[in-house]
């Protein structure tokens, strides 16, 4: 996103966006609310497991470079009719945070310390903290990714040279000279080697390459009131 401001419900659009991209990338089911639900905005499913998840965004960051974080609810989206509604951790299991520079938590309710803010990025909840998602908005200074463009080559649509160039000496492969008649068939100068009919070849398992999230690791997910 740009640098522009954000409006409170395209930010909080972000948040919910992110949210459900890490969720899925953890293997659960990611369901939303049909109508309007003050404590829950997400409902991820681990295992036949429903969690309930309320998603807050943050652009603030206060004179330490921390993150401040509002998890109460001051009335509705136009006005302010003085009742503030603060998180309870009865009516939702877990709290996902987004904040402007992509870094994301998922917070446990029944960790949290507080009812009406906290700040993030310092030691405190740092156990809980997730791979970086999108930033919510760019960094000053920051240019768009653009490809490279390697020696030789030319843009598309550039008029100071013709599409098709002459080939440079270091773009031409010279081929070796053709091998003696008695050496028919030359050796290949590649590692691998054939393979017999009905040989087998041992392959890595799949515990080798891939490895499990373990349930000590930060921002893994616990079955918390599963049981």
């Amino acid at each position: 996103m740009s640098a522009a401001r954000l409006k409170p419900r395209e930010q909080g659009d972000l948040g919910e966006l992110s949210a459900m991209e890490w969720l899925a990338s953890q293997g659960a089911r990611v369901y939303i609310p049909v109508f309007h639900s003050p404590d829950v905005d997400l409902v991820a499913e681990f295992d036949e497991c429903p969690l309930r998840v309320q998603v807050k965004t943050s652009t603030v960051r206060n004179r330490r470079g921390r993150w401040e974080v509002t998890i109460s609810t001051r009335g509705g989206n136009q006005s302010w009719n003085g009742l503030v509604k603060y998180l309870d951790p009865a009516r939702c299991e877990f709290l996902f945070v987004l904040v402007a520079d992509g870094r994301r938590w998922f917070i446990p309710t029944t960790a949290l310390e507080c009812r009406s803010g906290l700040t993030l990025g310092g030691p405190k909840y740092s156990e809980f903290e997730i791979a970086p998602g999108r930033p919510l908005v760019e960094e000053p200074g920051t240019t768009p990714l653009e490809s490279e463009i390697r020696p030789g080559e030319y843009a598309s649509g550039q008029s100071t040279a013709p599409v098709k160039r002459w080939a440079q000496p270091s773009q031409v492969r010279i081929l070796p000279p053709p091998s003696s008649a008695g050496d028919r068939h030359p050796k290949p100068d590649h590692p691998f080697q054939p393979v017999r009919v009905g040989e087998r070849r041992s392959m890595p398992s799949a515990a080798s390459r891939f490895r499990t999230i373990s349930s000590q690791q930060p921002g893994s997910i616990s079955a918390i009131g599963c049981e």
